[in-house]
């Protein structure tokens, strides 16, 4: 009876390794809260283990409830072009131009000769122009991506420089190879395979209605926390991507700081979005460990702050 006690406690301890993150055994929801405290505005935060929900905590709003993502759209964009890319649908070494022949006819032949690649990765030179946009009077993402396929490249080719002229010109790439409305596409290619509903895209304010897949999604923080565990490559559980395809977003391509529409700083890598009064991070710890915080208010001064404060969870 003894040694089966030892063995049954030995079993017990090795699941409670395997099913629990590093801070398992601290107050996650306490640890949320604080997390909380540096936002303003309506506000959630969750946390994400494996795919099971470990801690939440909010201010007029829950892990459910829809909130804008600002740039962290641009993973959902990127997971969708990702997906296109691994049926076969476009190649990402592919100029642009070959699947928008139309759109660029009178462009830019600058921009239409660089890889769909260069786009996912802000590697093209291309500045962001969504402010000029809103000011021009441009009312709709597809005035917006039609300026920036007429825009000129600021810079060199093949460097970072991080641009919403990038993904407002990718969200028409999806919407011409799927031939499908953009919030459709995305819900076909990224959130029904999650079993999620993963929101909309926003197109009812100035802020949003220009930025298309460049940062005008709307989501439950839970939602985005599901999108980040499915493109995790070392986590368990359902993946929107296949392994080789999951190597290959994670890869770097032009820099290490940013791959195929995900942030990496340190050990962690995620997103991060500010837009107005809208600050969020979603972020992916070396535990495994899945955070996201959406928030509608302008507090901190910068989304970064929000990324730093969720990857020393751990």
């Amino acid at each position: 009876m003894r040694r089966i006690a030892l063995v049954l406690a030995s079993t017990c301890a090795l699941f409670a390794t395997v099913a629990a993150p590093a801070h398992a055994g601290s107050n996650v929801d306490e640890r949320l809260e604080a997390v909380l405290a540096k936002t303003s505005g309506r506000s959630a935060v969750v946390a994400l283990y494996r795919g099971r929900v470990i801690g939440t905590a909010g201010r007029d709003a829950d892990l459910y409830t829809p909130l804008h993502l600002a740039s962290v759209s641009k993973t959902v964009t990127a997971a969708a072009v990702m997906r296109l890319a691994e049926r076969g649908d476009i190649d990402l070494s592919a100029p642009i131009g070959d699947y928008l022949r139309r759109f660029f006819a009178a462009g830019n032949d600058e921009i239409a000769a660089q890889p769909v690649a260069a786009f996912l990765n802000h590697a093209t030179g291309l500045r962001s122009n969504n402010l000029r946009a809103v000011t021009n009077g441009l009312t709709t993402w597809q005035k917006y991506a039609a300026q920036a396929g007429m825009g000129r490249v600021n810079a060199t080719p093949g460097r970072y420089l991080y641009s919403n002229d990038n993904y407002v010109l990718l969200t028409k790439l999806v919407v011409e190879v799927t031939d499908k409305p953009f919030s459709v596409a995305v819900r076909q290619l990224v959130w029904e395979p999650l079993g999620v509903d993963g929101g909309r895209l926003d197109v009812t304010t100035r802020a949003t209605q220009v930025l298309g897949g460049s940062g005008a999604w709307v989501a439950s923080a839970r939602d985005v926390a599901v999108l980040f565990d499915a493109l995790n490559p070392d986590s368990p559980g359902p993946k929107l991507l296949s392994p080789r395809w999951l190597t290959r977003m994670h890869s770097i391509a032009y820099a290490a700081e940013y791959r195929n529409g995900l942030r990496f700083r340190g050990d962690a890598w995620g997103h991060t979005g500010s837009l107005y009064a809208v600050r969020s991070a979603a972020v992916v710890t070396k535990s495994g460990t899945v955070y996201v915080v959406l928030s509608e208010g302008a507090r901190p001064s910068k989304s970064e702050r929000l990324f730093d404060a969720l990857a020393r969870l751990g």
